[in-house]
């Protein structure tokens, strides 16, 4: 494991953190392993989200390859509407 050097102090309401409570102890971990764990799977789904787009971009733009040429701009704004407002 890396070694952990930063602190950081979140405030959390009686319920969520109850909630938190227990789900560390189903998990046999402390709080602040359950905190770490969620927070890198929030960062994994990020990443994972813009590969997909980069993906999707190189996809559209081989199957434009014998065709027009492909309006950069129009393709920016196209992936902004559909891809980036469902990032997290």
């Amino acid at each position: 494991m890396a070694t952990l050097d930063r602190r950081v102090q979140v405030l959390f309401d009686p319920a969520r953190y109850a909630a938190l409570e227990a789900e560390a102890a189903a998990e046999r971990q402390s709080v602040a392993a359950v905190i770490r764990e969620a927070v890198d799977e929030r960062l994994a789904r990020r990443r994972q989200s813009r590969q997909e787009i980069v993906e999707r971009l190189f996809a559209r733009a081989d199957a434009h390859a014998d065709s027009r040429p492909i309006d950069w701009e129009e393709e920016k704004e196209s992936f902004e509407r559909e891809y980036l407002r469902d990032l997290p």
